[in-house]
Protein backbone atom coordinates (compact mmCIF):
# COMPACT_ATOMS: atom_id res chain seq x y z
CA UNK A 1 0.00 0.00 0.00
CA UNK A 2 1.44 3.60 -0.85
CA UNK A 3 1.43 6.26 1.28
CA UNK A 4 -0.89 9.30 1.41
CA UNK A 5 1.31 12.53 0.65
CA UNK A 6 0.44 15.42 2.84
CA UNK A 7 -1.34 18.15 0.56
CA UNK A 8 1.25 20.23 0.33
CA UNK A 9 1.38 23.97 0.94
CA UNK A 10 4.99 25.42 1.12
CA UNK A 11 4.38 29.26 1.32
CA UNK A 12 6.23 30.94 3.67
CA UNK A 13 3.07 32.43 4.81
CA UNK A 14 1.57 29.30 5.58
CA UNK A 15 4.70 27.48 7.13
CA UNK A 16 5.59 31.09 9.49
CA UNK A 17 1.37 30.25 10.95
CA UNK A 18 2.40 26.46 11.64
CA UNK A 19 5.97 27.63 13.14
CA UNK A 20 4.38 30.81 15.05
CA UNK A 21 1.52 28.56 16.55
CA UNK A 22 4.29 25.94 17.59
CA UNK A 23 5.83 28.69 19.43
CA UNK A 24 3.33 29.96 20.96
CA UNK A 25 1.70 26.05 22.48
CA UNK A 26 5.35 25.29 23.45
CA UNK A 27 5.90 23.36 25.62
CA UNK A 28 2.56 22.05 25.50
CA UNK A 29 0.52 22.25 29.12
CA UNK A 30 -2.58 20.89 28.25
CA UNK A 31 -3.00 16.95 26.62
CA UNK A 32 -4.62 19.30 24.03
CA UNK A 33 -1.97 21.43 23.39
CA UNK A 34 0.57 18.43 23.15
CA UNK A 35 -1.93 17.04 20.56
CA UNK A 36 -1.72 20.01 18.73
CA UNK A 37 2.13 20.19 19.09
CA UNK A 38 2.50 17.01 17.76
CA UNK A 39 0.73 17.44 14.33
CA UNK A 40 2.06 20.15 13.83
CA UNK A 41 5.75 18.40 14.38
CA UNK A 42 4.30 16.27 12.01
CA UNK A 43 3.56 18.35 9.05
CA UNK A 44 6.79 19.90 9.11
CA UNK A 45 8.38 16.34 9.47
CA UNK A 46 5.90 14.79 6.65
CA UNK A 47 6.63 17.61 4.06
CA UNK A 48 10.21 16.60 4.97
CA UNK A 49 9.97 13.07 4.04
CA UNK A 50 7.77 13.75 0.81
CA UNK A 51 10.73 16.35 0.15
CA UNK A 52 13.29 13.99 0.16
CA UNK A 53 11.89 11.62 -2.57
CA UNK A 54 10.89 14.98 -4.80
CA UNK A 55 13.89 16.84 -5.88
CA UNK A 56 11.92 19.79 -7.05
CA UNK A 57 9.83 19.82 -3.86
CA UNK A 58 13.17 19.52 -2.15
CA UNK A 59 14.40 22.37 -3.62
CA UNK A 60 11.32 24.96 -2.92
CA UNK A 61 10.91 23.45 0.36
CA UNK A 62 14.58 23.97 1.71
CA UNK A 63 14.07 27.90 0.68
CA UNK A 64 11.36 28.59 2.64
CA UNK A 65 12.84 26.23 5.75
CA UNK A 66 15.67 28.18 5.32
CA UNK A 67 13.64 31.60 5.47
CA UNK A 68 11.86 30.87 7.94
CA UNK A 69 14.51 29.68 10.58
CA UNK A 70 16.32 33.56 9.67
CA UNK A 71 13.16 34.82 11.22
CA UNK A 72 12.88 32.13 13.98
CA UNK A 73 16.17 33.19 14.73
CA UNK A 74 15.31 36.90 15.01
CA UNK A 75 12.85 35.73 17.48
CA UNK A 76 15.50 34.52 19.63
CA UNK A 77 17.47 37.30 19.52
CA UNK A 78 14.42 39.63 20.15
CA UNK A 79 13.68 37.48 23.19
CA UNK A 80 17.07 37.87 24.43
CA UNK A 81 17.25 41.43 24.36
CA UNK A 82 13.75 41.73 26.31
CA UNK A 83 14.73 39.43 28.74
CA UNK A 84 12.12 36.61 27.63
CA UNK A 85 12.67 32.67 27.63
CA UNK A 86 14.22 31.95 23.70
CA UNK A 87 13.48 28.11 24.66
CA UNK A 88 10.65 28.13 22.26
CA UNK A 89 11.51 29.87 18.81
CA UNK A 90 15.11 28.52 19.36
CA UNK A 91 13.79 24.63 19.25
CA UNK A 92 11.50 25.10 16.29
CA UNK A 93 14.63 26.90 14.96
CA UNK A 94 16.60 23.73 15.20
CA UNK A 95 14.03 21.33 14.05
CA UNK A 96 13.53 23.07 11.25
CA UNK A 97 17.18 22.60 10.67
CA UNK A 98 17.84 19.61 11.23
CA UNK A 99 14.97 18.90 8.58
CA UNK A 100 15.88 21.05 6.19
CA UNK A 101 19.76 19.51 6.44
CA UNK A 102 18.22 16.23 5.69
CA UNK A 103 16.55 17.29 3.08
CA UNK A 104 20.00 19.74 1.72
CA UNK A 105 21.93 16.74 1.71
CA UNK A 106 19.79 14.18 0.10
CA UNK A 107 20.12 16.30 -3.50
CA UNK A 108 22.90 18.71 -2.97
CA UNK A 109 20.93 21.88 -2.30
CA UNK A 110 23.74 24.09 -1.18
CA UNK A 111 22.43 27.39 0.67
CA UNK A 112 25.72 28.39 2.24
CA UNK A 113 28.32 28.58 -0.99
CA UNK A 114 30.58 30.43 0.88
CA UNK A 115 31.11 27.29 3.38
CA UNK A 116 31.28 24.52 1.61
CA UNK A 117 33.25 21.77 2.32
CA UNK A 118 34.53 18.80 1.42
CA UNK A 119 34.71 15.88 3.54
CA UNK A 120 38.36 15.54 4.41
CA UNK A 121 37.89 19.53 5.61
CA UNK A 122 35.42 18.08 7.48
CA UNK A 123 37.44 15.42 9.10
CA UNK A 124 39.84 18.13 9.70
CA UNK A 125 37.17 20.48 11.97
CA UNK A 126 36.12 17.01 13.56
CA UNK A 127 39.18 15.98 15.23
CA UNK A 128 39.55 19.27 16.29
CA UNK A 129 36.38 19.63 17.59
CA UNK A 130 36.55 16.11 19.57
CA UNK A 131 39.79 17.18 20.78
CA UNK A 132 38.69 20.79 22.38
CA UNK A 133 35.43 18.82 23.36
CA UNK A 134 37.64 16.13 25.11
CA UNK A 135 34.82 13.38 23.34
CA UNK A 136 36.28 9.86 23.17
CA UNK A 137 38.12 8.35 20.30
CA UNK A 138 35.50 5.50 19.13
CA UNK A 139 35.85 3.78 15.89
CA UNK A 140 33.35 6.20 13.81
CA UNK A 141 34.08 9.13 12.20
Amino acid sequence: MQAKKVPLRLDLMFLRCIADEAVRLYPGRTPEDRVTLGTLHDYFAWLAKDAITDEGLARRLVNTMAKLQEELHAKVENRHTQDIDPTAPAFYEGFLFGLEQAISFRYGVDLLLDEEIDWEEFLEAWEWTRERLSLLRGNEV
